[in-house]
């Protein structure tokens, strides 16, 4: 069932794939990750190569965040070419893989006082990072929080982060929107956080990985067409996850939606590494995605 699943979610990068203007990470200009970079054969197998060679993640997060870990393992189930290791509490070390230390110490599910909103919460960050110096990218991500969230609390999320990257300079530190499951009034407030996040990392040329977004937009393989979840909040059309992905059996929706959130993840990690993310391998058969999923 899984190797069917990511043959219709990678056919549509056969015909209709958009090619994606992410560009190097100069800081110069701000890198957004969202449903248009999801094109997982569109990236040369040497940045795959690249990004497990070179990139080790610090990866803190609620239990949304599993969705990530779910998805880059149903990808490797299928094709052993995108090997991960993810350890709870430790960096791993094997070659060959892109190695994630999961948590903090000691804790797998990390809560916004554990990783920036308080004191003791960004020193365990800081500790992560202290004990293991070869870790060079971080993130964290949202659990539900961004349905009640104030514009303060937003910031403050926005400020922990930055003083986090005045201190490690050498990290990658990936911003992140919150899940677009919510409907109603809670529904309509994590949409303007949302936007706050995007709005603060355009402006700033921040590292944004648009988990919203990735909830909200389905590729349809027999129209071709992306297709757009909305709901109406008195006249506003407020982005919401797509009924393809309604599910609760892979932290807290289905395998087709952390599958492109995997993809999505392995993209970034390549532009990072140094890919400029526009298609540069030849025309992909629908053959070729059946041979590299068996």
């Amino acid at each position: 069932m899984k190797k069917h699943l990511l043959i219709s979610l990678l056919a549509g990068c056969l015909t209709a794939a958009p090619v994606h203007d992410a560009r190097s990470l100069d800081r110069a200009d701000p890198l957004i990750t969202d449903h248009d970079c999801t094109w997982l054969l569109q990236i040369p197998a040497s940045w795959i190569d690249s990004v497990q060679a070179n990139r080790r993640m610090h990866y803190a997060h609620t239990s949304h965040g599993m969705q990530l870990s779910i998805g880059l393992e149903i990808i490797e189930d299928d094709d052993p070419a995108y090997s991960y290791v993810y350890r709870n509490g430790v960096l791993p070390t094997e070659a060959g893989a892109f190695c994630i230390f999961n948590g903090q110490e000691g804790d797998t599910y990390v809560e916004p006082d554990e990783y920036w909103r308080t004191r003791d919460g960004m020193d365990k960050t800081r500790d992560v990072l202290d004990h293991n110096p070869t870790i060079n990218t971080s993130m964290w991500a949202w659990c539900q929080q961004l349905d009640g969230y104030t514009e303060a609390q937003v910031q403050q999320y926005l400020d922990s982060i930055g003083v986090l990257e005045s201190q490690y300079p050498d990290v990658v530190f990936i911003y992140m929107t919150g899940n677009a499951q919510a409907g109603g009034a809670g529904g309509y407030n994590r949409y303007q956080r949302n936007d706050q996040i995007r709005a603060f990392c355009v402006t700033n040329n921040k590292v944004l990985y648009d988990f919203a977004d990735l909830d909200c937009w389905w590729y349809n393989t027999g129209t071709e067409q992306w297709e757009h979840s909305t709901y109406t909040y008195g006249e506003v059309e407020v982005p919401i996850e797509h009924s393809e992905f309604h599910g609760s059996n892979a932290g807290h929706t289905n395998d087709a939606s952390c599958v492109q959130k995997a993809n999505a993840l392995w993209w970034m990690m390549a532009v990072i590494s140094g890919w400029p993310g526009t298609q540069s391998v030849e025309e992909t058969t629908l053959g070729d995605v059946k041979k590299m999923f068996r």
